[in-house]
Order: structure tokens, then sequence, then C-alpha cells
């Protein structure tokens, strides 16, 4: 499920559908069979995502979609997410007044 679905378009559970489908139900990235809607799982590495290649919801291209299980989708996304959240904390230091130390000097 989407973490924020207002950046979603509207139509995305049909687009995520399709892609899901279009890979038959299969991780395109370690070929595990994950389980279709109605099968009972039995566990969560056999849940297939969609992926967004270039993290940006609204970008529902074919080209930037694919079907993976959620261990392939967490490790696609983790450059991304440490990034993000550095610069998270970074922001919350500069907003709470403390200083950036150059230590390159």
């Amino acid at each position: 499920m989407p973490a924020n679905k207002s950046l979603y378009p509207p139509d995305w559970p049909r687009i995520a559908l399709t892609v899901k489908q279009q890979a038959n139900w299969r991780c395109q990235c370690c070929n595990v069979q994950c389980y279709r809607p109605g099968e009972k799982a039995l566990d969560h590495k056999l849940v297939l995502t969609v992926h967004h290649k270039d993290h940006i919801p609204a970008n529902c291209e074919r080209s930037n979609l694919i079907a993976l299980c959620t261990g392939c989708h967490l490790r696609a996304d983790a450059e991304y997410h440490a990034v993000n959240a550095a610069n998270t904390r970074r922001q919350k230091r500069l907003d709470a007044g403390q200083m950036e130390l150059d230590l390159c000097q």
C-alpha cells in the first residue's frame, strides 16, 4: 500500500494490478512466486508490490514500474530512503538552530 496515497494517481490500484498480472505474480528481480488476491499469504516475502524506478509515485509510465516482492522492494528503495532520512535529520538540526560544521577545511 502506498505510504502517501495522495501522491499516486486515482487509478493506481488498477495500474498496480496490471503490472502484477503482466509479471504473472512473480518478482521480476528474484523470480519468487507471490500470492494472488484471494490466496493465503504464508510469508510476507510472498507479497508482490509495484516499484517506481524513479521513486516518483505520479510517474506511472509502464517502463518506470516493476513488480517486486517486499524483500526486493525494500532493497531497491534502501539507498533512496537512507538519503531522504539523512536529509530530514539535517533539516531538523538546521531548524533547531544548530550550525553545520565544515570538516573538510
